[in-house]
C-alpha cells in the first residue's frame, strides 16, 4: 500500500510542479541600467520646469526633444504610460486579469503586431523613427532609474511598442466598439475606448466632446487671430491631456498638450499657427453577416456564391491569476476577405474599418502626420501635412499668424459604391460591398478662411459651423459618409453667442467659451419642461417642480436650479442627454430631491456646493455642466454617495493661441489639475485646481529666454539626477 501512496504522491507532485511550469508567467531577460545610460548619452536633452511644473524640452534634434519629453512624462505619469505599453503589446490582462482579457483578444484579432511588423519600413518616415526610438529610450532609462516602479518584463520598450499604441488606439476615438458592442455578450465585451473609463469612479457612460473656436482678424474687435483648443477628455487616466512645451533647432516649437505614450503634441500651438482637435464620429466602419459552412466549428463562409476558405490563425495571450503564474489562452483567430471574424451567439460577422492595417494606407501613419503638423511653419505645409489621413478622425480647427482659419472634417473615409444601407449590417456573400480604398481628404467637409470671419467645432453636425451662409451644405456630401446630424447644446450656444456678435473682442471669446447655459430648445430644458408639467401629489417632488419652474437653465455656481435639473437630467438621459436610460422620470425627479434633501436640507442647494471639482486636498466649487460650452461632468449619483459631486472629465486642458496683426503670438493655458498627473507630493498635483474652477489662465513662454524667467528646475536626464 505504501509503495502505491509514495506512488501517487510522486504523481501529484510530478503534477504540480508541471502545473507550476505550465502557469508561471515566463520572465524576460533582465534590461540593465548601464545599457539604458549607453542608450541615452547619445541624446542631448535640457529639460526646463516653470513656476506651474510644465516642462519644456529643448534639444538640437526632434529626437533629442522627445527624448527629453519622455523623461519628463515618465516623471510625471509612469503608471500611466507602463499601462499604456502593456496595451500596445496586447499584453494587459497578463497584468490586470481576466476582466480584460477580451481587449487582448482584440489586439491579435486586429493583428497590430503584424502590422507594425509589416508597415515599419515602409509607412514610418525615418525622422518618426528616430523620434519614436528616443522617447522609448527615455522610458527604458526611466524605469532603469526607479526599478521598483517597474512592472515586471516591461524594459526595454521599444520604438515598435510607441507605434502599436497608435495602431492599437486610434480607432477607438471613434468609438469602433461602440459599433460591435452589440456583437458581444455582457461578459465579453471588451473596454478599451477613450470613452469607456473615464475617471477612478468607474463610470460607464461616455463622455466624447470638445470645443474649438478660431476667429479671423476680419470677426475680431482688435484685427487678431485667436483659436482656443478645448478639449474635452477625462481628467485623470491615459486619455488625459498631459501638458508640455518641445523645441528644437530643427524647426520644432510646439506648446499642447497629448496622451501618456505619444511622443509628439496631438494638438498645439506654434510662433506660427495653432490646431485642435473634437471628436466627430464619421461611419468608418461596416459589419457583415456571414453564411458558414458549420456554425460550430467553421472552415468556410460563402462569396459571390462560392465556398471559400477562412484564414486561420491563433490568439495567444496570458491571464494573470496571482504572484507570479497567469494561464496561457489560445484562441482561434478568422479572417475573410472582408477583415476580422467575430463568432458571436447570434453568428458570424466579419469587420472592415479605417485603421485596419492590412489596407492601404497601413495603420501606422497617426505619429508620422502629427509630426508633421508640428512640424509646420505655414497653412500649406500644415494642409498637406493632413493629406495622408494617418490620424483616422476628429475635427480639426485651425488658425494661424497671417490670420487664415479652418476647419476640416477629418476622416480616412472608405470608398463605397452608392446604395446600399451602409449603417446597417450587410449581406456577406457580395463582393462588390467589399470596399477597398479611401476617399481624399477633399471630398470631407471642410472651411477655409470664410468671409464671415469665425468657425467653432462642438462635436455637432459638420453643417452649422459658422454663420448659416459660410456653412458647408449637406447635399454635397454622399450619404455613405454616414456624417452626423447631431446637435448638442454647446452647438446651439455657441451659434447664438457668435452669430450675434459682428464684433468679437478678446473678452467675450473667452466668455462665450465658457457659457454655462442650456438653450430652451436643449434636451436637458424639454426634460425639465415635461417634470414641471406632470401632476404630481408628493409634496415633495411639488417643491422640486417649483425650483425646477424658475431655473433659467444657468449653471453658475451660484444657480439655485441646476443641482435638481443637472442630477435628474443625467439620470433620465445619460451624461450626455442623448437618449432615455429610465422610462419614469419623475420618480428620478423624486429620488434626486431626496437625495438633496438628505445632505443639504433642500432641494435647492447652491450648484457650487454640490458641483466640485476634487483633487486631494482641495476641493472648490466650478461652474457649469455636461454639454454647456463650460462643460463639467461630474458624477451624477455622488450626492447619495459621497455628499458631492466630483468632476471627472470635460474641461480639461485649454489653450488660448492670440497672434495680434504684426503676427506676435502670445499663448495662454490652464490645466484642469496640474503637471504632476500622479505625484501626489508635488506641489503641482493640483496647484492649477483654483485657477481653473475661477475661469483663470497662465501666460506660458515659448522662447529659452522667457522660459528660463519663471524656471523652477533645469536639468538634463541624459547626465542623471
Amino acid at each position: 500500500m505504501k509503495k502505491y501512496l509514495y506512488g501517487a504522491a510522486a504523481l501529484i507532485s510530478v503534477g504540480l510542479i508541471g502545473s507550476a511550469v505550465y502557469l508561471r508567467t515566463p520572465a524576460s531577460p533582465a534590461y540593465s541600467a548601464s545599457k539604458a545610460q549607453a542608450v541615452a548619452a547619445s541624446y542631448d536633452a535640457r529639460i526646463i520646469r516653470d513656476k506651474f511644473g510644465v516642462p519644456h524640452i529643448f534639444g538640437q534634434t526632434d529626437a533629442d526633444a522627445s527624448f527629453g519629453f519622455g523623461y519628463a512624462h515618465a516623471e510625471d505619469d509612469w503608471a500611466t504610460i507602463q499601462d499604456v505599453v502593456i496595451a500596445a503589446r496586447g499584453m494587459s490582462a497578463q497584468y490586470k486579469g481576466k476582466n480584460v482579457a477580451p481587449q487582448d483578444y482584440l489586439f491579435d484579432l486586429f493583428k497590430v503586431d503584424e502590422v507594425v511588423a509589416l508597415n515599419y519600413d515602409d509607412q514610418v518616415s525615418p525622422e518618426v523613427k528616430a523620434v519614436a526610438q528616443a522617447y522609448a529610450a527615455a522610458i527604458n532609462l526611466y524605469g532603469t532609474e526607479h526599478p521598483d516602479e517597474v512592472l515586471p518584463g516591461l524594459l526595454p520598450v521599444t520604438e515598435k511598442d510607441v507605434l502599436a499604441g497608435f495602431v492599437w488606439a486610434t480607432p477607438f476615438f471613434y468609438r469602433l466598439d461602440g459599433y460591435l458592442e452589440d456583437l458581444f455578450t455582457a461578459e465579453d465585451r471588451p473596454n478599451v475606448s477613450p470613452w469607456g473609463q473615464t475617471s477612478s469612479l468607474d463610470l460607464p457612460d461616455a463622455v466624447r466632446g470638445s470645443n474649438a473656436f478660431a476667429i479671423a482678424p476680419s470677426r475680431s474687435a482688435d484685427g487678431h487671430t485667436r483659436l482656443i483648443a478645448n478639449s474635452h477628455q477625462p481628467m485623470s487616466g491615459p486619455y488625459a491631456w498631459y501638458e508640455a512645451h518641445l523645441v528644437s533647432e530643427e524647426g520644432l516649437n510646439t506648446l499642447g498638450a497629448t496622451f501618456p505614450g505619444s511622443p509628439i503634441m496631438s494638438q498645439g500651438v506654434t510662433p506660427n499657427l495653432g490646431w485642435t482637435h473634437t471628436v466627430n464620429r464619421p461611419d468608418l466602419i461596416d459589419i457583415y453577416a456571414l453564411e458558414v459552412n458549420d456554425p460550430k466549428a467553421p472552415t468556410q463562409y460563402k462569396l459571390d456564391g462560392a465556398w471559400v476558405d477562412f484564414e486561420r490563425t491563433k490568439s495567444d495571450f496570458r491571464v494573470k491569476l496571482w504572484g507570479p503564474f497567469s494561464l496561457p489562452i489560445k484562441r482561434d483567430i478568422l479572417w475573410s476577405e472582408h477583415g476580422p471574424v467575430l463568432p458571436t451567439e447570434t453568428g458570424y460577422y466579419a469587420i472592415r474599418f479605417a485603421g485596419l492595417g492590412t489596407l492601404e494606407p497601413g495603420g501606422l501613419g497617426a505619429l508620422d502626420q502629427w509630426f508633421a503638423m508640428n512640424k509646420a511653419a505655414n497653412m500649406a505645409e500644415w494642409r498637406a501635412a493632413l493629406e495622408p489621413r494617418g490620424v483616422l478622425s476628429f475635427n480639426i480647427v485651425y488658425a494661424d499668424r497671417e490670420g487664415n482659419i479652418g476647419s476640416v472634417y477629418n476622416a480616412r473615409m472608405p470608398n463605397r459604391i452608392e446604395g446600399p444601407e451602409w449603417q446597417e449590417i450587410l449581406p456577406g456573400d457580395r463582393s462588390e460591398l467589399i470596399w477597398d480604398g479611401f476617399r481624399p481628404l477633399s471630398d470631407m467637409p471642410q472651411i477655409w478662411n470664410p468671409d464671415c470671419g469665425w468657425l467653432f467645432s462642438a462635436n455637432a453636425t459638420p453643417f452649422d459651423l459658422t454663420d448659416e451662409d459660410c456653412d458647408n451644405d449637406k447635399a454635397d456630401f454622399s450619404d455613405t459618409f454616414g456624417l452626423e446630424d447631431r446637435v448638442t447644446n454647446r452647438s446651439r450656444r455657441a451659434l447664438e453667442l457668435f452669430r450675434n456678435d459682428k464684433s468679437i473682442s478678446r473678452e467675450e471669446l473667452l466668455r462665450y467659451r465658457a457659457d454655462t447655459r442650456y438653450a430652451p430648445e436643449s434636451d436637458l430644458m424639454k426634460l425639465v419642461v415635461e417634470l414641471v408639467a406632470t401632476p404630481s401629489e408628493d409634496p415633495l417632488v411639488k417643491s422640486a417642480q417649483e425650483v425646477l419652474r424658475n431655473w433659467d437653465g444657468d449653471t453658475v455656481r451660484t444657480s439655485r436650479g441646476a443641482a435638481l435639473a443637472v442630477i435628474t437630467g443625467t439620470r433620465v438621459l445619460g451624461y450626455e442627454y442623448m437618449e432615455r436610460e429610465v422610462d419614469d422620470p419623475m420618480t428620478v425627479l423624486a429620488q434626486s430631491a431626496n437625495d438633496l434633501m438628505d445632505k443639504f436640507g433642500r432641494v435647492d442647494p447652491e450648484w457650487g456646493e454640490v458641483n466640485r471639482i476634487i483633487r486631494g486636498d482641495v476641493s472648490v466649487p466650478i461652474d457649469g455642466a455636461p454639454d454647456v460650452l463650460r462643460a463639467i461632468y461630474a458624477d451624477r449619483d455622488g450626492v447619495a454617495t459621497d455628499g458631492v459631486m466630483n468632476a471627472f472629465a470635460g474641461d480639461t486642458h485649454i489653450i488660448v493661441a492670440d497672434w495680434a496683426p504684426d503676427g506676435t503670438a502670445l499663448v495662454d493655458s490652464i490645466h484642469n489639475y496640474g503637471s504632476a498627473t500622479l505625484d501626489e507630493t508635488s506641489p503641482h498635483y493640483n496647484d492649477q485646481v483654483q485657477m481653473f474652477s475661477d475661469g483663470k489662465y497662465k501666460r506660458v513662454a515659448m522662447t529659452l529666454e522667457d522660459v528660463l524667467k519663471e524656471a523652477t528646475a533645469d536639468y538634463r536626464p541624459q547626465d542623471g539626477r
